[in-house]
């Protein structure tokens, strides 16, 4: 890859909780992460976010605002990725396209599964109150 790829993710709360699906595919296989995929051309962030949450979740989601810019590199992977917090606005959680699960975690069960530290740290500084969006960069080389 000769670019960063830009994708967006949506960041589903219910209280204290944050939804998480597991990746079925690299970089992070088998992982826990914030559901969400790549901007395709012409697509706007909204159309992305939009479409990536209903193939991914099985659900139409509004964006509200910008959590967090977060910047991968590893894997052979470059993403620049914008999350996005969301509200469901119709449909049930189901597992769909690129992810084997969906489910609730709270931090503390975050602790306890593979995830990325980059996706721990976002959750944890937004429910610290830190100013948002936040900007976060994970490097393995």
């Amino acid at each position: 890859m000769e670019r960063p790829l830009v994708a967006v993710g949506g960041v589903i709360f219910y209280g204290k909780k944050v939804l998480l699906v597991q990746r079925s595919k690299p970089p992070n296989k088998g992982s826990w992460a914030i559901p969400g995929g790549k901007v395709e051309f012409g697509e706007t962030l909204m159309e992305a976010l939009i479409r990536e949450m209903k193939e991914e979740l099985n659900v139409i989601v509004e964006p509200k605002e910008l959590l967090g810019v977060v910047e991968i590199i590893k894997e052979g992977f470059h993403y620049v990725i914008l999350d996005f917090i969301c509200e469901i606005k119709s449909g049930e959680i189901k597992a769909g396209s690129d992810a084997l699960d969906a489910r609730f975690f709270s931090l503390e069960e975050m602790g306890k599964i593979p995830i990325s530290p980059t996706t721990i740290e976002m959750i944890k500084k937004y429910f610290e109150g830190e100013k948002i969006p936040l900007f976060i960069t994970e490097i393995s080389k």
